[in-house]
């Protein structure tokens, strides 16, 4: 997913489909007294849009009628890092703490910033800040536990998807990638059992995606059941939404129907993944 895309999906412009989102805070009465306020709001919409150019001349506006808008400073920050320049959106987000410490979606997006530019010890810090401020936003802790599973820690990790599911599970919001996000390190650690009740209501909550058949398939090969595999493995081709490609469905195909000694049917996958080469 492309940073634009990264940004629309995750931290909450209109656009937002079907990701974990974090939605910006409304703003309070004193946002909406600021004289910056009617322009933060044009610009908010314009981000939507993806008209970014214009979104930033509109935050340029609020910003100068009031330089401690956190609203306008945040969306500068989102802005910034859907061009890829993490500098701006770092020292947006400091005049944004600076302007407001209890803002826990200041922090959540200052941990962000981090994780994306793959420094993890600074972006744990502020994600255990956004959910002290925060308890209920599952997105920090589902932040969270990427961000301690890509320095190894799992057992933390695994913590955090889970405490990140059960917060969405109450706000009455589960989101797909969450589920997903969970069973995938399931897989490496071996719990299959948990793994497989997860897919199943990944499944059951997005039934036109690929993606947890897909997760299926693989759980299927590694627990030794290639035909198992195989099946959700053809349920995951013939649909056309989520983020797993054709091509990686028809490799495990290759591989689910070797393991079960049907080779005609690996030979027409095999066939069908070098007609996808350029």
């Amino acid at each position: 997913m492309t940073a634009v895309l990264l940004l629309v999906a995750f931290l909450g412009c209109a656009a937002a489909q079907g990701q974990p989102t974090v939605q910006t805070p409304p703003p309070g009465a004193a946002d909406r007294k600021s004289p910056g306020q009617a322009s933060y709001e044009r610009a908010n919409t314009l981000f939507g849009a993806r008209k970014f150019q214009e979104c930033m001349d509109s935050l340029d506006e609020a910003l100068r009628l009031d330089p401690k808008l956190v609203p306008a400073l945040t969306l500068r920050a989102k802005l910034a890092m859907a061009i890829d320049r993490y500098d701006v959106a770092k020292a947006s987000l400091e005049r944004a703490i600076e302007a407001d410490p209890s803002s826990w979606y200041t922090r959540f997006l200052y941990g962000f910033q981090f994780y994306q530019r793959n420094e993890m010890p600074a972006a744990i810090a502020a994600l255990k800040e956004a959910r002290r401020l925060s308890p209920r936003d599952a997105p920090s802790a589902l932040y969270l536990g990427l961000a301690e599973e890509s320095l190894g820690r799992t057992a933390e990790a695994l913590t955090h998807y889970r405490e990140a599911i059960g917060l969405e599970e109450a706000a009455g919001q589960l989101h797909l990638d969450s589920l997903l996000t969970c069973a995938r390190l399931l897989l490496l650690l071996g719990e299959f059992a948990e793994e497989e009740r997860l897919l199943a209501r990944a499944a059951k909550l997005d039934p036109k995606s690929r993606d947890p058949h897909f997760e299926a398939a693989r759980l299927h090969l590694k627990r030794g059941d290639p035909a198992r595999a195989a099946s959700e493995g053809e349920t995951a081709l013939a649909l056309r939404t989520g983020d797993v490609t054709e091509r990686q469905v028809r490799y495990l195909l290759v591989q689910a129907y070797q393991s079960s000694g049907r080779e005609a049917d690996a030979a027409r996958h095999a066939a069908a993944l070098r007609a996808l080469d350029p």
